[in-house]
């Protein structure tokens, strides 16, 4: 006589169908990610490193729900769950816990989350859902500001915290879901030489320190003691990992405190200096096969509201390691973008969690429809 076991079914139904090479690639992150987070909060009494790994466990129970709620469910939802972030961005600016010149969190007893992070995932909801059910009007002038001002209102608060690294994540990705649900070029054109022309205007209303960040960004060492001083630092860390790094835990960037925020914004310069070339060509191999992956799904995927969905998904993870990666070795300025799964942060990696977890489901959507 056979004997069932309902945990292993359910568990069997959870794990069916998913992409094997986003699983692979999620769980070599969290292990790159909780090495680099212990070396850089220190080895003893690690509180950091303890927190990295609930949220890690949480984050897998996370990407496991929404690999199993269909993505077609978050659409028609996403009305509410915007209108829900909407009034926590206001309750950011109206209680929230500021650190380091920003209010961006919401903090109950010891518990703090961001809002603004949740919004990368909810804008495209949003947009995706506006464009379907206006369907073939969705292009029309008055629907294109409607759906313009549908991301400058969370856009408009989000500056207003200031977060500039979400502010600018959300650019590509508005323009990515135009993109994919197949906007006319001449009007993706105009939209695009008007968010051009609007920069050096949008450039006045950046807070002094924004402003000081892009003018390092282009001469650091104009300031090589304050506001360069994270880059310079951090690109001296980079360097110093020459070939195959100084060892785990051994980096005398990193360990003797040269690099601010090591475990957040610069936790890349910590792993190029312990590792070297060859431990940072890992991590960007593994960022390389997940983002390919994204765009394999994207392409696989028959329903225009997964494409756009997807697509955009998999830009907001391209964008965070392009521009996180790309001001530690000092080729952009300094935003405050995390790496996905390598950062320390709870609302970071759950935002990214929910996100590969949306992936996967619109793999397991398109696997049942081959079916």
């Amino acid at each position: 006589m056979k004997i069932r076991i309902p945990f292993a079914d359910v568990a069997r139904e959870y794990y069916k169908n998913m992409n094997p090479v986003l699983l692979i690639c999620t769980l070599l992150l969290m292990i790159v990610g909780a090495a680099a987070v212990y070396s850089a909060t220190g080895t003893s009494g690690n509180p950091f490193f303890e927190k990295q790994l609930i949220w890690y466990a949480a984050g897998i129970v996370i990407m496991l729900f929404f690999s199993n709620t269909n993505y077609n469910s978050l659409i028609n939802m996403s009305n509410y769950m915007y209108a829900i972030f909407m009034f926590l961005l206001i309750l950011v600016l109206l209680i929230g816990h500021t650190s380091l010149g920003a209010t961006r969190w919401l903090k109950i007893g010891s518990f703090q989350f961001q809002p603004s992070e949740f919004m990368k995932i909810i804008v495209p909801l949003t947009m995706i859902r506006f464009l379907l059910v206006s369907n073939r009007d969705g292009f029309e002038w008055k629907n294109i500001f409607k759906l313009l001002l549908l991301v400058a209102v969370p856009l408009a608060f989000i500056i207003k915290q200031p977060d500039l690294g979400t502010s600018i994540l959300l650019l590509p990705i508005v323009l990515v879901v135009l993109f994919m649900g197949n906007i006319p070029t001449k009007k993706l054109l105009t939209i695009i030489i008007a968010a051009a022309l609007i920069m050096p205007v949008a450039y006045l209303f950046l807070h002094d320190y924004q402003k000081q960040r892009i003018q390092v960004f282009i001469n650091p060492q104009s300031d090589s003691l304050g506001a360069g001083y994270n880059v310079i630092q951090s690109q001296i860390a980079v360097g110093s990992g020459k070939l195959i790094g100084k060892g785990w835990a051994q980096g005398t960037q990193s360990q003797l405190n040269f690099i601010p925020i090591k475990y957040t914004d610069f936790i890349f310069a910590v792993i190029a200096e312990e590792f070297g070339l060859v431990g940072s060509i890992v991590v960007l191999l593994i960022y390389y096969f997940l983002l390919m992956e994204g765009l394999k799904i994207v392409k696989l995927c028959k329903f225009n509201g997964g494409k756009m969905l997807g697509a955009a998904l998999t830009c907001v993870l391209f964008m965070q390691v392009f521009i996180n990666i790309g001001m530690n070795i000092g080729i952009m300025p300094v935003t405050g973008i995390t790496l996905p799964l390598l950062s320390y942060g709870g609302s970071s990696v759950m935002v990214v969690m929910m996100i590969l977890g949306i992936l996967q489901n619109i793999y397991r959507e398109y696997i049942k429809v081959e079916d």
